[in-house]
C-alpha cells in the first residue's frame, strides 16, 4: 500500500473527499485506524466508504455516518445510462463507423 502525505490548503467551508470501496474488508485494527482519521481530520475530509455488508463496519465508524441504502441497478437501466453517457460523448458516432 502506498500512502501519500500531502498538505492541500482548501478555501473555507470547503473539504476533501475520500472513498474507500470495500471498506467492510478492512481489518478491525485498519478500521480502528480509520476512525482516528476520521476524528483528526473531520474538519477538513468527508469520508465515504462503499460496503456489501454493514455489519462488518465497526460500531464507532457506523456511528459517525449518515446510512445510504441503494438497491442493485437491473441490467436494463445500466444499459439506458451507459447508452445516454456514449451519447452525450459522441462514443456512439465513433463506434458507428467502425
Amino acid at each position: 500500500m502506498i500512502v501519500l502525505n500531502l498538505q492541500v490548503n482548501l478555501p473555507k467551508g470547503k473539504h476533501k473527499i475520500i472513498i474507500l470501496d470495500e471498506a467492510d474488508s478492512m481489518t478491525d485494527g485498519a478500521q480502528q485506524a480509520l476512525r482516528r482519521t476520521m476524528e483528526i481530520y473531520s474538519h477538513t475530509t468527508r469520508f465515504a466508504l462503499a460496503c456489501n455488508n454493514t455489519e462488518e463496519i465497526i460500531e464507532p465508524i457506523q456511528s459517525r455516518c449518515a446510512m445510504l441504502r441503494y438497491g442493485k441497478l437491473t441490467d436494463a437501466e445500466v444499459l439506458a445510462k451507459v447508452l445516454e453517457v456514449c451519447e452525450k460523448e459522441n462514443v456512439i458516432k465513433i463506434i458507428r463507423k467502425f
